[in-house]
């Protein structure tokens, strides 16, 4: 049962592990390899771009079901063992291959075609709902996109350019309001003519890029090595606000999902309730306990409803029921 007088103070997690990150820049930028440094990496692979990285833990995807396949299996215990982070490359073909499984379902070839914007509506649940799921089940997750310089205009009509990510506009939201850390990799040419890609930490007008972090540095050489050392650094720096308090070493549970409710248990819990009270209050009950409990259940569910009727999907409904007359019964009225 949530409680507002259980909370704690959050503290802020050194690991890696406990957050998402999105990677995005041009093809050949370093952006798999870098993700795949990430400790115990699994690479969902939606684009096979991992041919140079050797002794990658990769895994084909060609079809949104074999991602939701993959999903279930991560709740296994088993892969808690073998892996600590999600790689999702590319970010951009899994939404394609969402919206396709979107359409199928649907009967329709063009997400467009779904009456009322609806597609639309359904592919964002999907989509969100899915990604979601891999930092509630404890696994670090990066995604990896490519960048273009796309033309925007301003609220006076003026164009300007901005490098982004190719995702698109829909997903996008979704991937931004999730990823803590949203980094641009840019290959740089030195005067000799070597190269080495920078990671910018920190947006502009001229691309797009953010952290959560207060400290965070505007740039980086991007290695995984020199991006945990960013991060621990800004972490650092901030955790001196506040006399080093609220700072740990173990991964974020910022994502971390209660144990789900089971409908049968609290359709019984309900019955030993009634049963109990019945048993207390004897012939009294139904002047007392009755028009309470059919008050209670009718708050829930509507006037007239029965909670023997509920189903399965009720099971939130249920769960207030349950609590609210916990709550009478403990406060003896």
């Amino acid at each position: 049962m949530i409680s507002i007088f259980d909370v704690k103070p959050h503290e802020v997690s050194r690991d890696l592990k406990g957050y998402t990150v999105m990677f995005f820049g041009e093809p050949k930028s370093g952006k798999t390899t870098t993700a795949c440094k990430f400790p115990k990496p699994l690479l969902l692979a939606f684009e096979k771009g991992y041919n140079a990285i050797p002794g990658v833990m990769a895994l084909p995807i060609n079809k949104w079901s074999e991602f939701k396949q993959v999903l279930k299996q991560l709740k296994d215990e088993k892969a808690h063992e073998m892996y600590e982070n999600i790689i999702v490359d590319t970010v951009d073909i899994a939404y394609d291959l969402c919206e396709k499984y979107i359409c199928n379902n649907n009967g329709v070839s063009n997400i467009g075609d779904i009456p009322y914007g609806g597609g639309y509506a359904q592919a964002s649940k999907e989509f969100d709902e899915c990604l979601r799921a891999i930092p509630q089940m404890g696994f670090g997750l990066v995604m990896i996109s490519h960048s273009q310089d796309k033309t925007f205009k301003d609220e006076t009509g003026s164009e300007y350019n901005q490098i982004v990510p190719t995702l698109a506009n829909r997903p996008r939201l979704i991937v931004d309001r999730m990823a803590d850390i949203i980094g641009y990799a840019h290959p740089m040419q030195e005067e000799d003519g070597t190269t080495h890609t920078v990671l910018f930490m920190r947006g502009t007008p001229r691309f797009v890029a953010g952290s959560r972090f207060k400290y965070t540095p505007d740039s980086i050489e991007f290695t995984y090595e020199n991006l945990v050392n960013a991060i621990g650094e800004a972490i650092d720096k901030q955790a001196k606000e506040t006399d080093n308090k609220y700072i740990t070493d173990k991964p974020s549970e910022a994502y971390k999902q209660p144990e789900p409710l089971d409908f049968d248990e609290l359709m019984a819990e309900f019955d030993m309730m009634v049963a109990k009270l019945q048993d207390v209050t004897g012939g009294a009950f139904g002047t007392t306990w009755a028009p309470r409990i059919s008050e209670t259940v009718a708050r829930y569910l509507g006037k007239g409803k029965k909670i023997s009727d509920c189903t399965a999907d009720q099971i939130d409904a249920v769960e207030l029921i349950v609590n609210d007359l916990k709550e009478q019964i403990g406060n003896g009225i």
